[in-house]
């Protein structure tokens, strides 16, 4: 059996709000963990934020590598131009420099963090945070809509 085309966007737009829905908890605990530096023992702030990264790792890095590899191309094909994602995509090559960074912070915390370490940490959380916040609202606001039309079976804004 194959699908049409049009199945093909209906399936992608259930998998992106599916996965965006699973996804938001990490959100709200990046900035949960970022609230947390300077108010724990560094020892606990460190377990608090691996296990921040491994729900990233588990969560969002495989949703970024899914949208960059079949959701993002079909969208530029629809819009008959690789311009329709670029801004996502270089949303997505952020989100990873910001974990990866993230992951350095953790190491460091092996040792005392100075003053200044922690509120560096703090202000990337909060940084990977609107970043993450901001980046997920386009989609919502621009991709699923577009996906719907594609689909047709356009969505009413929440503005309407």
């Amino acid at each position: 059996m194959t699908t049409s085309p049009r199945q093909g966007v209906a399936v992608e737009r259930r998998i992106l709000s599916h996965e965006h829905r699973e996804i938001e908890h990490v959100v709200g605990r990046i900035e949960a963990t970022a609230e947390m530096a300077g108010n724990l023992a560094a020892r606990d702030l460190a377990s608090a934020l691996r296990s921040l990264l491994d729900s990233i790792e588990k969560t969002l890095l495989p949703h970024l590598d899914w949208e960059d590899n079949f959701c993002f191309p079909e969208m530029d094909r629809l819009a008959a131009t690789p311009w329709a994602t670029r801004l996502l995509r270089l949303q997505h090559q952020q989100i990873r420099q910001s974990v990866e960074r993230l992951e350095a912070d953790w190491l460091a915390l092996r040792r005392e963090p100075t003053h200044r370490q922690l509120v560096d940490l703090r202000a990337r959380l909060y940084g990977l945070h609107a970043l993450m916040s901001a980046h997920f609202e386009q989609e919502e606001r621009v991709i699923l809509p577009f996906l719907d039309a594609e689909n047709g079976t356009e969505t009413r804004s929440e503005e309407e």
